[in-house]
Formats: structure tokens, C-alpha cells, sequence
């Protein structure tokens, strides 16, 4: 599929470093660093890896990146650089993927994905629900993302755009939509589950939902290619769940059992508290 989309440099040093700190006075713990490429050539690398301990030194917030397929040295040097964790999707299932994807394989994107961790970065990958994948399908996505032990697991709902193959695929109902949220839970028990892109469309009114089927991180703002809302509604929501936000990068700060969510400082490293299961939630 060839698309019209304009073609953008990669942001100057001080753009970049505006973005993470107005992402810093949204509250968010976490700022990922996103560039649409197959993967990053040298010139890009350096300019990521510069921008990414000026980010660090400027504001103190975790930082992410998403550069496409790597090479071992690239990611060797991300990790030494700094970068916590790499974000590298899946998209979605292996039965599913070469219909979607065509310019590279499936085992091509495990191969990044195991590359990062080899690294010493945290593992982001997720994808793209209501890409026609069946029910099935969609189990089977769940536990080859399990596979690869991600911390944490954005979950992408389809908002089908205009202009591409899946302009009219139909949007998952919101019943669906959190039945793959809570499979997504008991498959993936320890992951941070972050709903992202499409939760306003498909869950609408519902997003309270998402979180309570097993969702505890969400993505603030907008997303690559639609509008999100504002990060006041997203506090407004965890606030009337009782879900307070981290307070500082990957601190979690509250419990769900079933009497609800209770407020409680973050368990020390290595520890997890008897009979509990910490369910964080964070903004990125």
C-alpha cells in the first residue's frame, strides 16, 4: 500500500525537548521517543540517543523509543545511552500479520523484540485489535506476546482511517473490546496493560470499563494518527476509580482486590506482597 502521508525530518533537539516537558506537566512518568522507519540509520541513531539523555537530564522521566527493526549494536547502544524501555509491536498475531504487513516478516519483529531484551531495555510490545483477527486469533496474539515476557503491553483498538485497506473494517464493539482487555490480564498477570489508540472511539463512554477488566496504564494525549483527550479527563477518570496516578516513573501506588482499589505505597524491589496483586497505573 502506497500512501500520501507527508514525510517529516526528525524534530530539532529543543522541539523535543518542549514535547517532554509539557508531557512532564500532564503528569505522565514516561516519554517515548517515536520515528516511522524500518529502522534507524546512523545519522538518526545519534540524534535519538543525544535527545534522549537531554530528555533525562532536563525533565527525569523515563524514556522509551520506537525506531523500527534493529541491528544488536544499535540496540546496545540505546541501553547504554539510557533508553529504559523499547517499544516494538507485534501488530498482531502470526496467522494474521502477513496480511497486514508485507514489507517485513513476523519473526523479523520477535527478532527486535528478543534483541532489546537481550540489551538490558524493558520490553513495550502490544498492537492492534479489530484487524479481522477472529476470537481465536486474538487468544492466540495473547500468548505469543506472553512468549516474549513484555513489561508492558499497549492494547490498540481499530479506528479504521480513510485511505488505507482497512478504511471499512468494521470497529469491535465495546463488549469486545474489554473481553480482549481481560483476556490480555489472565494471560499476561504481571504486565502493565496500557489501553492507547482508539479507546475514545470504541469504548466511548466505557473507558472506566477498560481499566476495571484489567487495564492499569494509559496512553495521555494524542496518538500517531488521531486525536486522543485530555490528560485532565484521563486524571478526572483514574480520580473517580480511585486509581491514583504514579508518582514517579514505573511506581506503583495502589492494590485491587474484591473490595476494590486501595491506595498503597510501592512495594520495594524483588518484593510483592502476600495475597496482593499490584495492579500500577501510569500515563506515558
Amino acid at each position: 500500500h502506497a500512501s500520501d502521508v507527508d514525510v517529516y525530518p526528525f524534530l530539532d533537539l529543543d522541539e523535543v525537548l518542549d514535547a517532554a516537558r509539557a508531557t512532564r506537566a500532564a503528569g505522565a512518568t514516561q516519554f517515548c521517543i517515536v520515528v516511522a522507519v524500518r529502522g534507524p540509520e546512523e545519522r538518526l541513531l545519534a540524534k535519538v540517543i543525544d535527545a534522549v539523555q537531554a530528555v533525562q537530564d532536563e525533565t527525569g522521566l523515563e524514556v522509551a523509543c520506537s525506531l523500527g527493526l534493529l541491528r544488536p549494536d544499535q540496540a546496545q547502544r540505546l541501553a547504554a545511552a539510557g533508553v529504559k524501555r523499547y517499544n516494538h509491536n507485534l501488530e498482531t498475531c502470526r496467522e494474521v500479520f502477513p496480511r497486514i504487513c508485507t514489507t517485513h516478516t513476523y519473526d523479523d519483529r520477535v527478532e527486535t523484540a528478543r534483541l532489546a531484551i537481550d540489551a538490558g531495555m524493558e520490553l513495550c510490545c502490544g498492537g492492534i485489535l479489530g484487524m479481522g483477527e477472529t476470537l481465536s486469533q486474538r487468544i492466540d496474539f495473547a500468548f505469543e506476546l506472553a512468549a516474549l515476557n513484555p513489561c508492558e503491553v499497549p492494547i490498540n483498538l481499530l479506528d479504521p482511517r480513510p485511505g488505507t485497506p482497512l478504511a471499512d473494517q468494521t470497529v469491535l464493539s465495546p463488549r469486545e473490546a474489554l473481553q480482549a482487555i481481560a483476556l490480555f490480564r489472565l494471560v499476561m498477570p504481571g504486565a502493565w496493560l496500557r489501553l492507547a489508540g482508539g479507546r475514545e472511539r470504541v469504548l466511548g463512554e466505557l473507558q472506566a470499563m477498560g481499566l476495571l477488566a484489567g487495564a492499569n496504564a494509559l496512553i495521555v494525549g494524542n496518538y500517531l494518527t488521531t486525536t486522543g483527550r485530555s490528560a485532565e479527563e484521563d486524571h478526572a477518570l483514574l480520580a473517580a476509580l480511585g486509581m491514583p496516578v504514579a508518582d514517579g516513573p514505573g511506581e506503583g501506588r495502589f492494590v485491587v482486590d474484591a473490595d476494590g482499589a486501595h491506595p498503597r505505597p510501592a512495594t520495594p524491589p524483588g518484593r510483592v506482597a502476600p495475597g496482593r496483586t499490584t495492579i500500577p497505573v501510569v500515563a506515558g
